[in-house]
């Protein structure tokens, strides 16, 4: 007669190589996406450049131009001397932090703004009330929905919609142009 004993050993000792097979592929999986994801995100921009891509300017109808064109008028300075417009750096705001409209608080945006200014003037004035300019991203982009906020082809609209914001806290035209050199959404 057969050893019954034997049997439900031999099961008990499978049962649990069989579940950590789906484990083992899920770890397998969050593993490809978080190192795809990173990839993208640090190696897609460096490559994006050394092949000569970049992404377009995008600011609001008639900041650009006419930003130059006020630098342009000064005459006597040293952007006057050289022809061109004097060059002001971008005011950064890094990781701002952000739950989408109508997420529960389970998705959250996390972003950084670059703004460029015509005028070093508006740039002193970004630096200094920076807390301010940080609450009219927030607050422009909060009532924002998840798939809104996943739709690339909204981007050039929040852009807009942001500069709007600036411009009528700081003065019209204060923004030259505005990116989003991050914008990830989890």
């Amino acid at each position: 007669m057969a050893n019954p004993e034997a049997q439900p050993a031999a099961d008990a000792a499978e049962a649990p190589k069989k579940a950590k097979l789906p484990m083992l592929i899920g770890m397998v999986a969050v593993g490809l996406a978080v190192g795809g994801g990173t990839g993208a995100a640090v190696i897609g921009p460096m490559v994006a450049k050394k092949m000569g891509k970049t992404t377009p300017i995008v600011a609001a109808e008639g900041h650009a131009a006419e930003g130059e064109a006020a630098a342009g008028d000064h005459g006597g300075g040293e952007a006057g001397k050289e022809g061109g417009a004097a060059e002001v750096a971008p005011h950064v705001l890094d990781n701002l932090v952000l739950n989408p409209a109508n997420s529960g608080g389970s998705r959250f945006l996390l972003l950084t703004v670059a703004i460029e200014t015509a005028q070093a003037a508006a740039l002193e004035q970004f630096k200094t009330r920076d807390a301010e300019l940080r609450d009219i991203v927030l607050t422009t982009l909060s009532t924002k929905t998840v798939e809104q906020l996943t739709d690339i082809t909204k981007r050039d609209e929040f852009k807009t919609e942001v500069i709007g914001a600036i411009d009528a806290r700081f003065g019209k035209k204060t923004v030259k142009s505005l990116y989003f050199p991050q914008f990830v959404v989890q």
